[in-house]
């Protein structure tokens, strides 16, 4: 008995070693994308499965030598892509910017989960952290409602709810003007993309308020990847320094994830300080960073945290930052293949039917 559990737990690592390596596979595929998300969970499993298929006495000396040098491989991946985000990483903002109050700038994102009733509490969330910027997502026409409660602590607010895509709704609230703003449905997308100039009294900073689709049931992740990589693109081509923020609904040590941060000269507060999970508030083994609030240089940070629970499946997050050229900044270097990937990228997109993103 013993003997066949070793093997049932043999099999399991062979099979979660096998998931583990199948990211590395340069494809738009949803199900070997939605694997990206639970590398900590995969790495995890593999040290369990080992350990089982060791303490139950094994399969064989040689099948187990080389389920062993494949589980060491997969880990090994899976340290690679996660090392940046966990604290002995080099931070790519060391986070000691300091600024008098017209230079500061703070930047709150919440999904809000459309069919969560808990209003009150993202409302009391606003007036309490008092955010400059305040994403919140997946509204609907019910959220519409509730949160015009903050029209009026808010000078200037918009919002987008497409008629089709009902999980993607946005509303975007400010307390400072916006010299332009516009919401995007690019590659004839059903989810949009905000993208506006805000008129900080420091100076003028481009915004992008980003929700893309994630890869899900026949869902490629093309269109997710192609919103995140324009924005990125857009934001390193500007005048101005930049800001992303959004429920991205990638991890950031995703492949897409990483070449927007060298694309955009991004900074990603999560670098050197942990994964700071913001999903799935609602599960005990679903649990990973979606929610991203990312700059250049021109900004910089004096804090960044995830919030408590508001009844939906995400956490809040909220970055403080300092409108400012003078802390040095990491961003990624840029590597030779990044522009003529994101390229492939973004014209596989365009090539995409409309039809693709209905559902």
């Amino acid at each position: 008995m013993r003997h066949a559990f070793a093997i049932i737990a043999g099999v399991g690592l062979l099979l979660l070693a096998i998931a583990s390596l199948l990211p590395l596979l340069e494809t738009d595929a949803w199900w070997v994308r939605y694997l990206d998300f639970p590398r900590m969970q995969f790495a995890a499993g593999l040290v369990v499965l080992w350990v089982l298929m060791v303490a139950l006495g094994g399969i064989g000396r040689g099948a187990a030598r080389w389920l062993t040098v494949l589980a060491l491989i997969a880990l090994g991946y899976h340290g690679w892509k996660l090392w940046p985000y966990q604290p002995l990483a080099a931070k790519m903002d060391p986070g000691t910017a300091t600024c008098g109050p017209e230079a500061r700038l703070s930047v709150m994102v919440a999904n809000v989960q459309r069919k969560n009733r808990q209003a009150n509490e993202v409302i009391a969330l606003a007036r309490e952290q008092n955010p400059d910027l305040f994403f919140v997502l997946e509204t609907n026409g019910w959220w519409d409602e509730a949160l015009s409660a903050l029209d009026a602590d808010y000078d200037h607010h918009l919002q987008d709810i497409p008629s089709d895509a009902t999980y993607y709704g946005m509303h975007v609230f400010s307390r400072h003007p916006f010299a332009d703003t516009e919401m995007r449905f690019p590659f004839g997308a059903d989810t949009p993309l905000f993208v506006g100039t805000l008129d900080h009294p420091a100076r003028q900073i481009r915004v992008f308020g980003i929700h893309p689709r994630p890869p899900h049931y026949f869902q490629p992740s093309t269109l997710r990847d192609a919103t995140v990589l324009e924005a990125a693109i857009e934001a390193r081509d500007g005048d101005l320094p930049a800001l992303l923020a959004g429920d991205f609904n990638a991890t950031p040590w995703e492949r897409t994830s990483r070449r927007a941060l060298r694309l955009g000269g991004l900074i990603d507060p999560r670098a050197g300080r942990g994964p700071l999970i913001s999903f799935d508030a609602n599960s005990w083994w679903m649990k990973w960073p979606l929610d991203q609030i990312l700059w250049q240089q021109g900004l910089a940070m004096t804090g960044f945290e995830v919030l408590d629970g508001l009844g939906s499946d995400h956490y809040p997050v909220l970055a403080e930052l300092c409108v400012t050229d003078g802390v040095d900044l990491r961003p990624l270097a840029p590597r030779d293949s990044d522009d003529a990937e994101a390229r492939a990228t973004l014209e596989k997109a365009r090539a995409m039917p409309d039809a693709a993103f209905d559902g």
